[in-house]
């Protein structure tokens, strides 16, 4: 995660849920038998290394996939351009010169994260920002904190747990589910006065249930036989058509 923007909220790390770029994993991983050599040839020739170690068994094995040295990379301007590079994972040795790769490509397995062809940090555009409050018909406690900032891939039923963390809920004796503990058995997630389904994430909620592109205000309550959680409205027509969005 980067920094939230200056004079922004902060993003809650109690409502953070992790997140893998796999493009980058996929890209790392296809070249790290290149960026292993060519970084053990600078090592040797005494040049600077810009980015994590690469020769770090235990990180590599971290940030890489394991794909068969026989699968071939191929690398190209555009789906019918010319072809630059096309050689087998396990043939790079880190001699090729970086200009046969993408520069944006050259620079996040430098660099060890997604980059830019400038080498700057892509910037984190995949937060929404929303208030969680009690709905007025519920007698639930009110949460104190203000605007959250949240990934938008978050669903409802983390954002009920966060509430129930928060504020330290005792579930009612008639909400209680024997041998259970979901959140999603005593508290539902509301937008607009809609139910919104605890695995519906922010970006849905946004677009079908506030329909805005602002803040969105999201209510809790207890789930007192209240109406079942609503599906989560299909696409117009003409989107399911063409799989376009």
């Amino acid at each position: 995660e980067l920094p939230a923007p200056a004079g922004g909220p902060p993003p809650h790390p109690d409502i953070e849920e992790d997140k893998i770029n796999v493009g980058f994993k996929v890209v790392r991983s296809l070249l790290r038998n290149w960026r292993r050599g060519r970084v053990a040839a600078l090592q040797r020739a005494g040049q600077q290394v810009d980015g994590e170690d690469p020769l770090e068994p235990d990180e590599m094995a971290l940030l890489d996939y394991t794909l068969p040295e026989g699968l071939r990379v191929i690398v190209s301007e555009g789906a019918t351009g010319p072809v630059q590079c096309a050689r087998r994972v396990g043939e790079f040795d880190g001699s090729e010169a970086p200009e046969m790769l993408p520069e944006w490509a050259v620079r996040s397995v430098e660099q060890c994260f997604p980059t830019t062809d400038r080498g700057e940090p892509f910037p984190d555009t995949a937060k929404i920002g929303f208030h969680l409050v009690r709905h007025p018909s519920s007698d639930i406690k009110q949460m104190q904190q203000g605007k959250l900032n949240a990934p938008q891939i978050l669903r409802g039923r983390k954002v009920l747990s966060y509430a129930v963390s928060k504020l330290q809920l005792e579930i009612p004796p008639h909400l209680a589910v024997a041998g259970r503990d979901e959140v999603v058995d005593y508290l539902e997630l509301l937008c607009n006065d809609k139910v919104v389904p605890p695995e519906t994430n922010l970006m849905t909620i946004r677009r079908f249930f506030s329909k805005t592109s602002d803040e969105i205000t999201l209510h809790y309550r207890w789930r007192e036989g209240g109406p079942a959680p609503l599906s989560a409205p299909s696409p117009p027509a003409r989107y399911r058509a063409t799989g376009q969005i």
